[in-house]
């Protein structure tokens, strides 16, 4: 990278840790618009990340091309959850879209698991075994403690095992990467981990936050933001290493 792309790079995640606290606070304690122009900035800071850093690479391999595909359609979920109207209609179509994004993050880590270690299978029936029973698990326990998803039971299911499984690709790359000492692989690895642990962890807590308001708290709200931008931001910064 040049001094100036570097440049660049820190300027957008210094604008996302100011954009965030001020997209927290307009926020809360409703979305309105003036919170959705915050949010979008934040958003379109990790977009600019990830492509700055593409295009600074002088390649558009596999990786990239999956990872800006997934950054674009998390923008778009971005919007669409954010978008001040009591309807379940924008909330779906994020979660769509949200969904659209860990599928082309999935595709993004197997093509670098395989490059890596080829003799691995690209999905594994235990990591989707252990995706289904983590979110069987969560849901069990949010019904226990009477947090209501009524009709959105089943499509929060669907979603919360696409996350789940993009955090489990996720940290298994950074585990076998950082199992396999490989050289210069330490930093990749450890964003690879944080970033997909941070985004299951971001999205279990916006559940809470969306479908009981004895959750719909401000320091959990806090989570939940910095968590869901830390995440995408470590992920953007993995591309400098998978070009």
């Amino acid at each position: 990278m040049t001094t100036f792309t570097c440049f660049v790079c820190t300027a957008l995640i210094v604008l996302e840790i100011i954009f965030v606290p001020l997209y927290l606070k307009k926020m809360w304690p409703t979305k309105n618009w003036h919170s959705l122009g915050y949010k979008m900035v934040c958003a379109s800071a990790y977009v600019a990340l990830a492509a700055v850093i593409t295009y600074s690479a002088g390649t558009f391999g596999r990786y990239p091309l999956m990872m800006i595909i997934g950054f674009v359609a998390s923008w778009l979920g971005d919007l669409m959850l954010h978008i001040p109207k009591p309807t379940k209609v924008f909330f779906c179509i994020g979660m769509v879209f949200f969904g659209a994004a860990h599928i082309f993050y999935c595709l993004a880590f197997i093509g670098v698991q395989l490059s890596f270690f080829p003799a691995t299978t690209a999905v594994a029936w235990q990591e989707l075994l252990t995706a289904v029973l983590i979110v069987a698990v969560f849901l069990t326990v949010c019904l226990i403690k009477k947090v209501s998803f009524g009709s959105m039971l089943v499509p929060c299911a669907v979603y919360g095992i696409l996350v789940t499984m993009m955090m489990i690709k996720s940290s298994l790359l950074g585990i076998r990467l950082l199992a396999s000492n490989a050289d210069d692989m330490t930093v990749p690895a450890l964003l690879l981990l944080i970033g997909g642990i941070c985004f299951f962890l971001s999205d279990g807590s916006l559940a809470l936050i969306s479908f009981d308001t004895r959750y719909k708290k401000f320091k959990l709200k806090v989570f939940n933001i910095v968590t869901y931008f830390g995440a995408q931001i470590c992920l953007a910064l993995s591309i400098l290493y998978f070009v």
